[in-house]
C-alpha cells in the first residue's frame, strides 16, 4: 500500500472531474459529502439501458460493459460543482482486467492474474486536500507482496507521466 498526498489540489481536481486522465479505470464505489451524503455502491445495472434491438433505440450508443470512471464523471461532477466546495468524498478507481493483465505481463509474470480480485485506488478529498491510497485485493492468500509494490509503482509512474505532483506519506 502507498499513500501519497497530491500537492496540487486544483489541477489534480479539473483532471479527476473535468479531463480524461483516469477515464481508462472502473468505478467501484463512491460517497460525497456536499449538504448531505450520497453514497454510490458502484452497482452495474445494464439492463437500465433500453436493448440494442428495439426500434426506437436505432442509431443509439451501445450499452457500456462495465461501470467505467468514464460513464461515472459527469454524474459526480454534477453532485459536487456548485459554488460551494464538497466538504469531503471518496471515490474508489479498479485497474480494468485488460490493463491488470498487461502490468503483470510486464511487471510481474510470476503472478497468476485469474489471483487478482482487483488493484484499487482510494482518492479521498479532506479539507483542501487530496489523498490517494494504493490497494489490492487478491482471491487467494499469499505472504508475496509482490504484486503491492508492482501496482504501487506503477500508480506513481502513472501519476509522473499525467504530471500530477504528489508527497509520498
Amino acid at each position: 500500500m502507498q499513500a501519497v498526498k497530491i500537492t496540487d489540489t486544483r489541477e489534480f481536481m479539473k483532471q479527476l472531474l473535468a479531463g480524461d486522465v483516469f477515464d481508462t479505470f472502473l468505478f467501484s464505489e463512491a460517497a460525497l459529502t456536499t449538504f448531505t451524503t450520497f453514497t454510490i455502491d458502484g452497482s452495474w445495472h445494464p439492463d437500465y439501458y433500453q436493448s440494442e434491438e428495439d426500434p426506437e433505440n436505432a442509431g443509439a450508443d451501445p450499452v457500456p460493459e462495465t461501470l467505467t470512471w468514464k460513464l461515472m464523471r459527469p454524474v459526480l461532477f454534477d453532485i459536487i460543482k456548485g459554488r460551494h466546495t464538497p466538504i469531503s468524498f471518496r471515490i474508489v478507481l479498479r485497474l480494468a482486467d485488460y490493463n491488470v493483465n498487461s502490468l503483470l505481463r510486464s511487471d510481474a509474470p510470476m503472478v497468476d492474474p485469474s489471483s487478482v480480485a482487483g488493484l484499487f485506488l482510494n482518492i479521498s478529498y479532506q479539507g483542501d486536500e487530496v489523498t490517494c491510497t494504493t490497494g489490492t485485493s487478491l482471491k487467494i492468500f499469499t505472504m508475496d507482496k509482490t504484486l503491492d509494490h508492482v501496482w504501487d509503482d506503477m500508480v506513481l509512474r502513472f501519476f509522473r507521466s499525467r504530471q500530477i505532483g504528489y508527497e509520498t506519506l
